[in-house]
């Protein structure tokens, strides 16, 4: 039993409907239980009795309706405060209670970006204006990427029957230290079926160039956090355009979302995943991969 969205004239509909075996035909068909109406103002009240506490319906609930929205909000504010706290203190085990907690409501993409991504830049900025010592911040950073682990240690057993989606080589421009940002995509691209080559931090351009050669990748992703790395980014980006001409190359960090600054990488087949939330991250990579594969 689950809620389904259908579109009319822009506007989302909201059906409970249930999966029903067709035993003439050999397959399962759709049977809609109840029309619910627009999506936007669905209430749990509106659910019948029987499925009301169902995970799936409160879940499709809580990420949709916006009558929930403050509600929402106000929670994520709540966990990320005790996120701060609970990475601060390197408590991991009350971490992951908070993951499942928000993770069973809004899913694991909402979790990285509403509250695990936010919180590490207040952390990072915290740092940089002399508010947060500096054993404080690497226990934070190094609580986060061990969460991170666990999550991808659950994930893959889940995404084991996935469609093979393509292979991603990520990394960072040589000097870089700070691979975060390529640990959460990473974690993200393996749930949605995609082979990935993690090999941030700090990579010197002829490492990079001789693991492509061997690996050969569908795209490549390269995370800057500093500004001062721009310049080693175009570097590399030019050995990797004079050794692979067509291969298709992803930009993105925290160094190149300052709106305020635009960077000239100047090459084919490059794409900026800037100030992108991370779903929408997910739907460029795939679909620039799956178009170049059918060029």
């Amino acid at each position: 039993m689950y809620i389904r969205r259908k579109k009319v004239k822009g506007i989302d509909y909201a059906y409970i409907v249930r999966s029903i075996w067709d035993h003439t035909k050999r397959t399962s068909k759709q049977e809609t239980v109840k029309y619910l109406g627009k999506v936007s103002r669905l209430t749990q009240e509106m659910i019948p009795v029987e499925y009301r506490n169902d995970p799936a319906i409160i879940s499709f609930i809580t990420r949709y309706s916006t009558v929930n929205l403050k509600k929402n909000d106000s929670l994520t504010k709540k966990l990320g405060q005790d996120l701060f706290r609970m990475l601060s203190a390197g408590d991991l085990q009350s971490i992951i209670k908070i993951y499942h907690k928000y993770t069973n409501l809004f899913g694991t993409i909402q979790f990285y970006d509403n509250l695990l991504k936010p919180v590490m830049y207040d952390i990072g900025q915290q740092w940089a204006a002399g508010k947060l010592d500096v054993v404080t911040e690497h226990v934070c950073v190094n609580t986060a990427n061990a969460l991170i682990k666990i999550i991808d240690n659950s994930q893959l057993i889940r995404s084991t029957n996935r469609h093979y989606k393509g292979t991603i080589f990520i990394c960072t421009p040589n000097g870089e230290q700070h691979n975060l940002a390529c640990n959460i995509i990473e974690s993200v691209l393996l749930s949605k079926g995609y082979k990935v080559y993690n090999a941030s931090p700090s990579l010197p351009a002829d490492s990079v160039i001789n693991s492509l050669d061997s690996i050969s990748p569908d795209a490549i992703l390269i995370s800057i956090t500093l500004t001062d790395h721009i310049q080693t980014t175009r570097n590399l980006i030019r050995k990797i355009r004079a050794r692979f001409a067509s291969l298709t190359i992803f930009i993105g960090g925290l160094a190149i979302n300052d709106p305020n600054k635009t960077y000239d990488f100047s090459a084919t087949s490059l794409y900026v995943i800037r100030n992108m939330m991370l779903a929408d991250a997910i739907k460029l990579i795939r679909s620039t991969i799956v178009r170049t594969r059918t060029i």
